[in-house]
Order: structure tokens, then C-alpha cells, then sequence
């Protein structure tokens, strides 16, 4: 590759017949990449809709946590040529309502992206989701919040996690003290 950069010391600021005929086999190869890429995929589907759930938390604290969750959702689906789904790309507002014990904490709502990969058969392989995990006040003035990313896949597809696999957070104890008995 440096020889193709640099002309030799004894053309005196000739360029070498190879030099030209290096940079354009080097575009040819890169354009053929981009369009052969482009030409197997079709334009993205992007939906927005929202969303509403339920799931029970068992891991979290000592005692189980339901939490309600509602969000706005924008959903790009990626599609080859023959329309099968490659990837589902989520952008993600979320705001969650805790409750345990006769006790509840609301959220402040947070965003998050969730990534969602396929094999070639269409199986999926992971879900990744990036971001801000969960933005809770307590009673005592306090937050609690955790961020990073974490694969659900991993996990067992879980309906919902708080704890991210890589990333950090803070006052887990606090957040479990709000909702104990």
C-alpha cells in the first residue's frame, strides 16, 4: 500500500505508471463493496407507535416488583430485496411506574436504543439494548439510575431488565429500600 502512495525518489515528481492504475483498481474494489450492499437491501420501514406493559421483577431486590411501563417507540426495520426483516433498529421513550409492598415509585422518563440482529435464516441472534436503563427519584430527594447495555438474548429474553450487563448503577439499595415492607 505504501508504494502505491508514494511516488520513487528518481521520478522527480513523476508519478509511477502503477500508481494510477492502483488507485483505481482501489476505488473500483470499494465502490463494488458499497454498491453490492446497497443493491441487496431494500429502503428501511420506519413505524412509530406506542406501548404499553407489565412485567413482575424477581431480581432485582428480596421481593418481587411489578412494574408498568409505557413508551413511544420509532421502529426501523431493515429488509433485503425479498423483504425479509435483517435487523430492527428501536428508539426508545420510556417511562415505568414501580410498585411493591403497597409502596410505588414513578420513573422519569428516559431513551434508550435496542438493536435487534438476525442470522441468516431470519433466527435472532441478539438483543442489545444501549442506553439509559431507568431514572427513578426516591422519597428521600435521591436517584436511582443505571445505564449501559445489555443483551436480552443472553438473558433469556426476559420481558424487562434494569441491570445492564456493562455499565453502572446507582443506589440500587436506596430504589429496594423505597419499595420494601
Amino acid at each position: 500500500m505504501q508504494q502505491l502512495l508514494e511516488p520513487p525518489a528518481s521520478s522527480a515528481g513523476n508519478r509511477p505508471p502503477g500508481r494510477l492504475l492502483g488507485l483505481a483498481v482501489l476505488t473500483l474494489i470499494v465502490c463494488s463493496g458499497v454498491f453490492a450492499t446497497t443493491a441487496a437491501a431494500d429502503k428501511p420501514i420506519v413505524t412509530t407507535y406506542t406501548s404499553t406493559a407489565s412485567a413482575v421483577l424477581t431480581d432485582v431486590c428480596s421481593f418481587p416488583i411489578t412494574v408498568d411501563s409505557s413508551a413511544t417507540i420509532r421502529e426501523t426495520d431493515f429488509v433485503d430485496r425479498s423483504g425479509a426483516v435483517t435487523r430492527i433498529l428501536l428508539h426508545v421513550v420510556e417511562q415505568d411506574v414501580f410498585s411493591a409492598n403497597g409502596n410505588s415509585l414513578t420513573g422519569i422518563p428516559f431513551t434508550f436504543n435496542l438493536d435487534v440482529l438476525f442470522d441468516s435464516e431470519g433466527n435472532v441472534t441478539h438483543v442489545f439494548a444501549s442506553g439509559v436503563a431507568e431514572k427513578v427519584p426516591l422519597p428521600d430527594g435521591s436517584l436511582f439510575i443505571t445505564a449501559g447495555r445489555v443483551d436480552f438474548v443472553a438473558h433469556g429474553s426476559p420481558p424487562f431488565l434494569i441491570l445492564p450487563d456493562v455499565g453502572a448503577t446507582v443506589n440500587l439499595e436506596g430504589f429496594c429500600a423505597a419499595l420494601a415492607p
